[in-house]
């Protein structure tokens, strides 16, 4: 009989296996964005140690886009991301030990900026990679 845990996990490293570079990095910022409403809950309820966890995780997720930036290849662009990221990861530091509901919500509000371009980014891709295969078959 099948281990009803193994099977969610193979399905979810499918599922991930099978994401563009750029759906890789939305679904991050989404585990994020969940990641800091369950901290706001478990701030509401008084349970630290869940606090702790969720502000934990969303930190490994914001560390992880942060090392994922080429500086070289991005530019200004990159720069300016690296600085945001590490703004919120100081932020991060300091929720955990004031239990700021209003800063979580400053950085959510951030981190769903940040999804929405890179929404806006995939939508414009697609489009892009049509025209530079048609043009190649073309030529």
């Amino acid at each position: 009989m099948t281990n009803p845990a193994y099977a969610k996990n193979a399905y979810i490293s499918t599922d991930i296996n099978n994401l563009s570079p750029l759906d890789l990095v939305i679904k991050l910022y989404d585990g994020a964005i969940g990641f800091l409403s369950k901290a706001i809950f478990s701030i509401e309820k008084k349970n630290r140690p869940m606090k702790i966890v969720y502000l934990n995780k969303t930190r490994a997720i914001v560390e992880e886009l942060m090392s994922s930036l080429d500086l070289a290849i991005g530019g200004e662009v990159a720069a300016n991301l690296q600085d945001l990221y590490t703004y919120m990861l100081l932020e991060l530091t300091r929720i955990n030990s004031s239990d700021s509901v209003d800063k979580i919500y400053h950085i959510q509000e951030l981190l769903r900026t940040l999804k929405s371009a890179w929404v806006e980014v995939k939508s414009t891709v697609p489009q892009s990679t049509a025209g530079l295969r048609q043009h190649v078959s073309v030529h």
